[in-house]
């Protein structure tokens, strides 16, 4: 088994960016990605395979 890190980001209409490590699994395989649209901002989730990066990926975000 493998921990994979979900991360998940969200970009509203004003351009404001959230970001963060929002949980963890154990599985063989990667876990699909995923997006959501809501009236107001985008939302997605982002499995990695290491906390490293996820943590990354977070920081490169909120760069947006």
């Amino acid at each position: 088994m493998k921990t994979w890190f979900c991360v998940t980001s969200s970009f509203d209409d004003r351009g404001r960016v959230t970001a963060g490590i929002t949980s963890t699994i154990q599985a063989e395989e990667k876990p699909e990605s995923g997006y959501t649209e809501t009236k107001t901002k985008d939302i997605y989730t982002d499995w990695f395979g290491t906390e490293a990066e996820a943590r990354k990926f977070v920081e490169e975000a909120k760069l947006a």
